[in-house]
């Protein structure tokens, strides 16, 4: 279930405290910079969200050719960042109405590197690929008031799974089954987790592989180094609460390998901040962001799966950035 749309939208307006001619439009939890005088307070916008690829007549259409760099990125203007493209409604368009398909937008997908690639196998139906994780920007009221949430570090690497499924291990990336290679980088981490040994009959195991050459951020590795945590295990067809995924890591004797828990205790609207500062994993290195779960699983209708995640906007706006899956 994704939130990823072009969405009809009722307009919030703060002044920028940096620039006269430019003013905060507020959606939802994202904030984005817009010309003073173009939108009018309560009145109808549509909001692009950021890793949006606009079509060329699009782009055309609204002179941004210059700036627009294959996707909508984050930015800062005069000093504050601004995420996403807020344009003007058309007197069809109704507040909540989804217009990614008219505009003919779609949602950036990263290309698949060498090193991570490898012949592909046929999936068993049983080889689940990870919740694709929403931005807390998208469901800031997700979380109950006072409800217990696990806040951990996201680590920027590529996704990892893998299942033990019928007696034969899976291994794959979030996209793909890869065929059984010790050179492709997705075996390499089976193969450091000891999975042919550890992983239980219908287990299934998430992580994320990282280090030298895997993304920039090298997590203080070596090349040709690579590590991997472990950040989720589904056993009897659900994902494990917190508790008893940390004792299952015990069990396996992957306790070490778990992201760094930045905060238990219950939630609060201001646990978004997390994301921002160092690494933790790796002291000096910037920080990717945060994961936010309940302690407890459950579901919403709006996400299925309740899970987010933060972003720190250092991170973001860095250079030379990869985003690899």
């Amino acid at each position: 279930m994704s939130a990823f749309k072009a969405e009809v939208v009722r307009v919030k307006l703060e002044p920028h405290p940096n620039a006269d001619r430019l003013e905060l439009a507020k959606v939802r939890g994202w904030q984005c910079c817009v010309v003073k005088g173009q939108f009018q307070e309560g009145g109808l916008a549509v909001y692009i969200p950021v890793d949006a690829v606009l079509p060329d007549a699009l782009i055309e259409s609204l002179g941004i050719r210059k700036n627009y760099r294959k996707r909508l990125r984050t930015i800062k203007l005069r000093g504050l960042v601004s995420q996403g493209l807020l344009i003007c409604a058309g007197q069809d368009n109704v507040e909540g109405q989804d217009v990614t398909e008219a505009l003919g937008i779609t949602k950036y997908d990263p290309p698949i590197p060498v090193h991570m690639a490898g012949p592909v196998r046929s999936e068993h139906a049983r080889f689940q690929k990870y919740t694709d994780i929403e931005n807390w920007k998208n469901f800031p009221d997700l979380f109950r008031p006072g409800e217990e949430v696990v806040v951990t570090e996201k680590v920027h690497g590529t996704n990892f799974r893998a299942a033990k499924l019928d007696g034969e291990l899976h291994v794959g990336s979030h996209r793909l089954s890869l065929v059984e290679d010790p050179a492709n980088l997705y075996w390499r981490a089976a193969v450091l987790l000891g999975l042919k040994e550890r992983l239980a009959e219908g287990e299934l195991l998430y992580g994320e592989v990282y280090g030298h050459g895997v993304q920039d951020l090298a997590y203080g590795k070596k090349p040709g180094q690579i590590a991997v945590i472990v950040f989720d295990i589904i056993r009897d067809n659900r994902y494990l609460d917190y508790a008893a995924f940390a004792g299952r890591l015990a069990e396996a004797g992957w306790q070490h390998l778990t992201a760094p828990i930045l905060y238990r205790g219950p939630w609060t609207p201001d646990i978004p901040k997390l994301a921002c500062g160092q690494s933790v994993l790796c002291p000096g290195q910037i920080r990717e962001g945060v994961v936010i779960r309940p302690a407890s699983e459950r579901f919403d209708p709006r996400t299925g799966r309740v899970i987010l995640k933060g972003l720190n906007d250092d991170y973001l706006l860095r250079t030379d950035a990869t985003e690899h899956h």
